[in-house]
């Protein structure tokens, strides 16, 4: 209950819809059971010619009605039987429209707070994703994570419903019609809703099964999201490897169990309203053999007041099965706020200090000391890291696959923070450094383009402001993307696709590059940029690298000799540790070493 109560919460600005949708419902109800009592006078008119007929009142309630009964009827029958049919239908006709009117303004004041709500926290959730670490991405499905945001998003919506409209609107029809068959007659009343205890149980009963299959009903969604995202994203190897038998058949188990899980939560779901209508139905039954007897038999109830009755009594189905399933609704959308809760309390690792200073010009160096980094104690993937890397070097960092090296820059970038140790930058810890200033500072060009569905123009800005004509193209020169750019249908309009499929990897790694370059960044950091394309892109890559790199303090992730050999310094990680750290010059000369090995292995045959 505490998630519900928490879902709940975002509400409070939305808080005039919520009295307007109060209003209307209770305008609604009241309308809604004038309409049924204008079916009594109705009646009398057809069955009795519009005789009026003095039956004493029973009780206190019973006698009120009546009194205010025959103030209306004298109104209505007065005159001619075509007059009080014509006064009725009229009647009739005003009570219905008026209950469309006002049932109408309540749900769309309604609409407004449940989709307002869905909005707040699907925005809430979408900021909270760029806040994470890059460590909680290597841990979540991607599917998982789409479900949350979507599905479970949406499930919260009949949650709101339920507390806001179905637990005001319902249970006001069912006190006003409650008052007027307690009016008619309270023996028939109390005998209606002897069922209802037992409903109760029952609908609690299922409501707690309920959430817990429709738990198990997202977790599953979200594996199959993760293998669809697989399939889009890996379709190339999908058919080069002629695996879609393969995948279709991994699809179609998990769809299956999700089926399965579905149907099983529907049942339970479904099986809420048939018992309510049941059990409702049952005291109708009883209500229709004691009405029978008080009219036939002991003659105290007129026939008209008891067909007003039944009528009362099965407008009382509606709302009361409603009512029957609005557990089962708050506990789907429990559920499904309890993954939603999950991300939004989800620890950010990459805070701003409270104390966080400016900084907006690299002068010195970067300092790193005893630098640790693990995703659990038993298994680092780096370890007492000390290092000092000067304004304007160059330093490349070399080592066997799985070492450590994307990680050892993903701590410069801040990506992570280090579990223990420091990084320093002109003798600042960079933590106690305003995110947003730190980040300006640096430029990456990683292994893998990311480019996102849009035009070149929007992929080279990305996330700056104001940027004119002539900055935009003399970025696309010295990355050497402008004559390609040129060559596209709509120039730098043409939209890149999902992760820019309309591009060779060439141009991709060019904007990419153009990119980092708009940024002016005073630190630069490269991630094997080269190391995926064809000799002719490579070689115009680098000279767009080159380009980048000058006068700027670069870090790059080795992939040519040309970088080994114009580096200031070299590093060599190898199990998680630097082992070797110097100019190519000292380093090739030791044969223990591992460069050398990595040098002749990797790098010799380009020389050649």
């Amino acid at each position: 209950m505490k998630i519900y109560i928490r879902i709940i919460r975002y509400i409070k600005k939305y808080n005039k819809y919520i009295y307007y949708s109060i209003v209307m419902s209770l305008l609604f109800s009241i309308f809604s059971a004038l309409s049924i009592y204008l079916t009594i006078p109705l009646l009398k008119t057809l069955f009795t010619g519009g005789q009026q007929t003095d039956i004493p009142a029973p009780g206190n309630i019973t006698g009120f009605y009546q009194s205010i009964q025959k103030v209306f009827e004298e109104y209505i029958l007065s005159g001619s039987k075509e007059s009080a049919i014509l006064k009725i239908s009229l009647l009739v006709l005003v009570a219905f429209l008026l209950k469309n009117v006002t049932g109408f303004f309540q749900s769309v004041f309604m609409q407004y707070v449940e989709k307002g709500v869905l909005r707040d926290i699907r925005y809430e959730m979408y900021e909270k994703v760029n806040k994470l670490s890059i460590r909680y991405f290597t841990q979540e499905k991607t599917g998982n994570l789409i479900s949350r945001m979507t599905n479970d998003i949406n499930a919260i919506q009949s949650g709101i419903s339920a507390a806001f409209s179905n637990l005001i609107k319902d249970p006001l029809l069912i006190l006003i019609y409650l008052i007027l068959s307690l009016s008619i007659s309270w023996q028939m009343t109390l005998m209606s809703f002897a069922v209802f205890p037992v409903t109760i149980l029952i609908v609690a009963k299922i409501g707690s099964s309920l959430r817990r299959r429709s738990q198990r009903v997202q977790e599953k969604l979200s594996e199959i999201l993760s293998v669809i995202n697989e399939t889009i994203y890996g379709a190339k190897i999908i058919r080069s490897f002629k695996a879609e038998k393969y995948r279709n058949n991994v699809f179609r188990q998990e769809n299956d169990k999700h089926y399965g899980l579905l149907m099983k939560t529907s049942i339970t779901s479904e099986l809420a309203s048939p018992i309510t209508e049941f059990l409702t139905i049952l005291a109708g039954v009883v209500i229709i053999w004691f009405g029978g007897r008080e009219i036939l038999i002991y003659n105290t109830l007129r026939p008209e007041e008891f067909l007003g009755f039944l009528f009362i009594l099965f407008q009382l189905v509606v709302p009361i099965k409603n009512l029957s399933t609005v557990s089962n609704r708050i506990q789907e959308s429990a559920a499904s706020g309890q993954r939603i809760f999950e991300i939004l309390d989800y620890p950010v690792e990459v805070n701003e200090s409270a104390n966080a200073v400016p900084f907006t010009t690299f002068r010195n160096s970067i300092e790193i000391k005893a630098a640790s980094f693990y995703y659990d104690k038993d298994n680092y993937i780096l370890k007492d890291i000390n290092l000092k890397i000067n304004k304007s070097e160059i330093l490349a960092v070399v080592g066997p696959s799985g070492s450590g090296k994307s990680t050892f820059v993903d701590l410069i970038a801040r990506f992570y923070d280090v579990t223990s140790g420091e990084i320093l930058i002109d003798g600042i810890n960079i933590k106690d450094i305003k995110v947003e200033d730190f980040r300006s500072l640096i430029g990456i060009v990683p292994q893998e383009t990311i480019l996102f569905n849009d035009t070149v123009r929007n992929n080279i800005v990305f996330g700056l402001e104001n940027v004119t004509d002539e900055q935009l193209l003399s970025a696309a020169k010295n990355a050497n993307a402008l004559e390609f750019i040129d060559n596209l249908q709509q120039g730098f309009d043409s939209v890149v696709g999902e992760r820019g499929l309309k591009l060779s990897g060439g141009q991709k790694q060019r904007i990419a590059i153009a990119r980092a370059l708009l940024r002016n960044p005073q630190i630069l950091i490269l991630d094997e940029a080269t190391s995926s394309l064809d000799t002719e892109s490579e070689s115009i890559v680098q000279a767009a690298i080159d380009n980048l790199m000058v006068n700027r303090t670069s870090i790059v992730i080795a992939h040519r000799l040309s970088t080994i050999k114009n580096a200031n310094k070299i590093i060599v990680i190898d199990e998680n540790r630097i082992v070797q750290c110097g100019m190519h010059e000292e380093l090739i000369v030791d044969n223990k070493g591992l460069y050398k090995k990595l040098y002749e292995i990797q790098f010799k045959p380009t020389e050649e």
